[in-house]
């Protein structure tokens, strides 16, 4: 085992699995990334050609729930997205052209693109002229 052209053979093995490996890796989370990937439900919703109603809330929003009983009250479809559990939150802002967004908030899209949006609602009088124009 002390025989030198065994150690080199040795180094030169280690030296060819870690180069193997520099590369493989990175193919392997492009690959899993760009080809495995699959759009949430969400994301292909709001970039077809429906109208969409988005009502974006977080996890211990106040304002969140009192703004979804209004929606229900008044019969709306929406769809509602967590922006703390939906997985492809900011995707879906990048596609929106869209910034940070404040909970609650409600986005309505014609064709893949953001007509309006309301943000961080307290009037319900408010919210029912909105959702009004857009009926």
């Amino acid at each position: 085992m002390n025989d030198p052209e065994f150690r080199q053979m040795v180094k030169k093995a280690i030296f060819v699995v870690l180069i193997v490996l520099v590369f493989t890796i990175p193919v392997f989370f492009i690959f899993k990334n760009k080809i495995l990937y699959k759009e949430s439900k969400l994301l292909k919703e709001i970039t077809t050609s429906k109208t969409v109603l988005l009502y974006i809330t977080e996890n211990n929003c106040s304002k969140c729930k009192k703004l979804k009983e209004t929606l229900d009250e008044n019969n709306v479809d929406y769809k509602e997205v967590n922006k703390d559990k939906e997985k492809d939150y900011d995707k879906m802002l990048e596609k929106l052209e869209l910034n940070n967004i404040y909970a609650p908030t409600i986005i309505y899209i014609e064709k893949g693109e953001v007509i309006s949006y309301m943000v961080d609602i307290e009037s319900k009088e408010y919210l029912k002229e909105y959702l009004n124009n857009y009926k």
